[in-house]
């Protein structure tokens, strides 16, 4: 294939020159890779007459690759167009575009069963604890006085509720405090985990970038999945910084405002429907019946919020069908609401 600084190429499955594209008209209907068949994205290359398009990364695709990981037994794997033909061995291992050339650091090989718990947490170094010592025990054998990694020094209590009503939030997943947590033994040192955040191991397997991921109580930043910021835990999963609540999402999910199961898809570029917004380069879950997609800070948004402008809490919905329907703007920014995205919305 030719190229011409960036602005055109000529690839063998067209007969027209493609022209590069580098921002996308948001005006009609959406276009449609003509290689992998996903939504196109900026920038990639068209031929507008015969309205076929190509993703950038689909356009260079190689026309042969040495090998696939998941295909051993053959060499040589070649670029085709629909109808797909076999080769002179009656080898019929078709390949999407996108999942031949698919980067290897977000999956794995598996070979044998075993290997899946592997992958998910089940192996010796999910074992290592974030509790460094217990203290005291219950009659039950729960610790009830514990020493943490993040908080050397100073001992932590069991608790099941606050004494008082205070704001107080867990200094792991920065959620508010309410029944069991650990707070710190010190009176003048406002340190709380919930007991669950407490009991998280140090080093853990996950499935994004399919890496060992280590608990770091000691940053503040943002987090690289969601983008807030966060002054809690991360687990760090080959440099990036992921906060307690997405490493809890899974890379399959069951969506309460959905029918269909969701999964992550690092190269998903569709307009996330709980705020509209673009995924980045780390993808977001999405649909693999419809065109719906959530990205990372929409599925990690906790149920239920309060806000200092309102005495009641605010609870999460996912459909637009109760009274507040008829207001048409935010009560905290009054921005008018997108009446498209009512998957995410809070309400009294």
């Amino acid at each position: 294939m030719e190229m011409e600084k960036k602005r055109d190429i000529k690839h063998p499955f067209h007969e027209h020159p493609l022209v590069f594209v580098e921002d996308q008209s948001t005006e009609g209907e959406k276009a449609y890779c003509s290689a992998c068949g996903d939504v196109i994205s900026d920038p990639y290359f068209s031929c507008p007459p015969c309205n076929y398009h190509l993703h950038h990364n689909c356009a260079l695709a190689p026309e042969r690759i040495s090998s696939h990981p998941l295909h051993p037994k053959h060499s040589d794997f070649f670029l085709r167009e629909r109808p797909y033909p076999g080769d002179e061995s009656g080898c019929k291992y078709i390949v999407h575009v996108n999942c031949a050339l698919e980067d290897d650091r977000f999956y794995e090989v598996v070979e044998r069963e075993s290997q899946c718990e592997e992958l998910y947490g089940s192996s010796a170094e999910s074992t290592q604890s974030s509790i460094t010592r217990v203290v005291e025990v219950s009659e039950d054998g729960e610790a009830t006085k514990i020493e943490h990694f993040s908080h050397e020094g100073h001992c932590l209590v069991l608790a099941e509720k606050m004494e008082e009503e205070t704001d107080r939030r867990c200094d792991g997943c920065m959620l508010p405090v309410s029944t069991l947590f650990y707070y710190c033994s010190e009176s003048e040192c406002h340190f709380y985990l919930h007991k669950n955040c407490a009991e998280l191991p140090r080093v853990k397997r996950h499935w994004f970038r399919r890496s060992s991921a280590t608990l770091d109580s000691t940053s503040f930043g943002r987090c690289d999945l969601c983008k807030r910021p966060c002054s809690g835990f991360f687990y760090v999963i080959r440099g990036f910084y992921i906060c307690l609540r997405c490493a809890e999402v899974p890379d399959v999910i069951e969506f309460q405002g959905h029918e269909h199961l969701l999964f992550y898809d690092f190269k998903c570029r569709e307009r996330c429907n709980g705020c509209g917004a673009d995924p980045g380069e780390e993808g977001a879950f999405r649909c693999g019946k419809c065109s719906f997609a959530l990205d990372f800070k929409c599925l990690s948004l906790p149920q239920s919020a309060v806000h200092k402008i309102d005495q009641h809490q605010l609870n999460l919905t996912y459909h637009d069908d109760n009274d507040y329907s008829k207001h048409l703007h935010c009560d905290i920014c009054e921005v008018k609401r997108d009446p498209s995205l009512v998957l995410l919305l809070f309400h009294l």
